[in-house]
């Protein structure tokens, strides 16, 4: 079933990459009756780490649920402040606000738009004990740059979008997404990923009732990812090369086919980013309204989207932003999602640009 997109579109916003190979290794698993906690999950959290560099990784039900149970682990509560992208989707600021902790969106960068360090520096204060870098759209971040100007906080990163994108390194834990938007998919899913050995048990642990050796240690969640999901994932995370290449093949089809539209900013082709979205922008001289050009998309048969809605313009967040946030709120206005997934062939691609001319 193709996912829902914005208007009557024929030319899907996204949709996963699912052939014989994942209907095969669902079979498989339905067949045995095992359905949770079983071999399927221990392959995948194993090959998962063989493919990514990192040491450890832990499969848990969700993107979201990866957030909240890093926190958990980590020790982040009341009376703490987590240091976020303003621009981002909301589940980075819901995992923080559900551990209790105050959540404090910084500003963005106009090109990458990522987290900015400058803008971290800035926010720093004795109740700060995490910054959370989110490598937006799969764009890695500036690790480098972040946890210099972290300080003495601790670093988790949201890599949701960003699986095939980050590798592991000393003192890296980061979570990441498999819903069917993302680069691979497990339906729902996410994974935790770390170098760190008793983050890691304690991560199996609370994603499992707080249960070890049979005994509960501690109050902990029901977070654990099916068998079938894992069987899943295991092919996805095979095809991972395949998918990210197809990606950027589309992204490069985009970038060639816009060049000559003056009025729209591209992201950059940098060669690290693994196009979970291709993600543009109006500038000044744009010749009509965002609100129109997603209205002649979607009239069009083109999938498309408003671009995400900073942290601090939802209700739930309105009185966090301590400082103007000028990038995360021109971005929140102006950028648009294109569709963007390894189906779309260089003849879709060729369509969308054209459509988008035609407001030229």
């Amino acid at each position: 079933m193709s996912p829902k997109v914005s208007g009557n579109s024929a030319l899907a916003l996204w949709r996963p990459s699912l052939g014989e190979g994942e209907e095969r290794a669902l079979e498989r698993v339905l067949h045995s009756g095992r359905l949770t906690a079983g071999p399927e999950l221990e392959s995948f959290e194993r090959e998962f780490c063989a493919s990514s560099g990192f040491s450890y990784a832990v499969a848990v039900s969700s993107g979201s649920a990866a957030l909240l149970l890093a926190l958990h682990a980590i020790g982040v509560g009341p009376c703490d402040e987590v240091i976020v992208p303003a621009y981002t989707f909301v589940a980075t600021a819901n995992a923080v606000a559900l551990r209790g902790a105050s959540v404090v969106p910084v500003d963005v960068e106009k090109e990458s738009y990522n987290i900015c360090p400058r803008s971290v520096a800035a926010a720093l204060c004795e109740r700060t004990v995490l910054i959370m870098p989110v490598h937006q759209f799969g764009r890695p971040a500036d690790m480098q740059a972040l946890r210099s100007a972290a300080g003495r906080a601790g670093v988790l990163e949201d890599a949701a979008c960003a699986v095939g994108a980050i590798t592991g390194s000393a003192g890296t834990t980061a979570c990441f997404s498999f819903h069917p938007r993302k680069v691979i998919t497990t339906c729902e899913g996410g994974m935790i990923a770390t170098g760190d050995a008793e983050l890691a048990a304690r991560l199996r642990s609370l994603r499992s009732h707080g249960l070890r050796d049979g005994l509960a240690h501690e109050a902990g969640y029901n977070f654990r990812l099916s068998e079938p999901a894992a069987a899943l994932g295991r092919v996805q995370l095979g095809r991972l090369t395949e998918l990210i290449a197809a990606r950027r093949q589309v992204a490069k089809w985009y970038t060639s086919g816009l060049a000559d539209i003056d009025w729209l900013g591209l992201p950059e082709l940098d060669g690290s980013t693994v196009f979970q979205s291709y993600v543009v922008r109006l500038l000044d001289n744009a010749p009509t309204s965002r609100e129109r050009l997603l209205a002649h998309l979607a009239s069009r048969g083109i999938g498309c989207q408003a671009g995400v809605i900073p942290i601090h313009l939802h209700p739930a967040y309105r009185d966090t932003a301590r400082v103007d946030l000028p990038v995360a709120e021109m971005l929140g206005r102006l950028s648009f999602f294109l569709p963007m997934h390894a189906e779309l062939s260089e003849a879709d691609v060729d369509r969308v640009c054209r459509t988008l001319s035609e407001l030229s």
